[in-house]
């Protein structure tokens, strides 16, 4: 029998698990929008569901900016993550910016409380064989600053890496607005989120924290994502 290098084996081993199949969940939600926290009830339950399963699902809460002018300013929302979900709608067949929105794997939306054609979308997409992979190899926090090292099978100079890192148990008692006198609870609210140039074979991204210090039990979250489909092709991830 031929002899097969150990580093061999573990290299196999690698490709094996980190080419799994996988679903990315995108909501896109706010606190001045009062069709948004059933949706980001029906996110947390999906979210402890396939924690529960051991599913290889990836949440994400992109807190919007556009509903803050109605009188309430989201802590949580950036113009950064109402850009990300107009890029989605340049791409995606509805074409449209609304909350709540979900996205799964970069390539389909619905409305974020509908939560069957949830499951069954995200089961669909966990049963598609995965073409790329990445590792999260290392990260640091060093002087404001967040190092994150990855690897993949190989480049892709039509994708990019994107990194986040989402909380869970935020929240907030609303004081005007459309769910003015409510107590909102939010998961996987991301509240850091990065786009590389490329995508490298391997790489470290430094990312400006400013300011902002990762908690323990926070996640960080790499995605590769074409860029002109924005389909995602892979995720991984670490807990701090």
């Amino acid at each position: 029998m031929k002899f097969i290098p150990i580093i061999w084996i573990c290299l196999l081993y690698f490709i094996r698990v980190q080419a799994q199949p996988f679903a990315v969940v995108e909501l896109f939600t706010s606190e001045g929008c009062n069709t948004c926290p059933p949706a980001e009830k029906v996110l947390g339950e999906l979210k402890a569901e396939a924690e529960k399963n051991k599913q290889n699902i990836y949440f994400l809460e992109y807190h919007v900016d556009y509903w803050n002018r109605l009188g309430w300013k989201d802590p949580f929302s950036k113009n950064q993550f109402t850009l990300r979900q107009e890029n989605y709608s340049r791409v995606l067949p509805g074409k449209e910016v609304y909350t709540p929105q979900l996205v799964i794997n970069g390539e389909t939306e619905l409305t974020g409380s509908d939560k069957k054609t949830a499951q069954d979308r995200i089961q669909k997409a966990l049963a598609k064989n995965p073409v790329a992979a990445i590792r999260i190899d290392s990260r640091e926090v060093r002087n404001d600053t967040l190092w994150v090292s990855y690897s993949m099978g190989k480049a892709d100079k039509n994708a990019s890496v994107k990194i986040a890192i989402t909380e869970d148990g935020l929240q907030s008692n609303v004081l005007r607005g459309e769910n003015e006198g409510k107590k909102l609870v939010h998961d996987a609210v991301v509240r850091i989120f990065y786009s590389s140039e490329s995508a490298e074979s391997k790489a470290t991204i430094k990312i400006a924290l400013k300011g902002f210090v990762p908690k323990k039990g926070m996640q960080l979250i790499a995605l590769v994502q074409q860029r002109q489909s924005m389909k995602i092709l892979s995720a991984a991830r670490d807990v701090f």
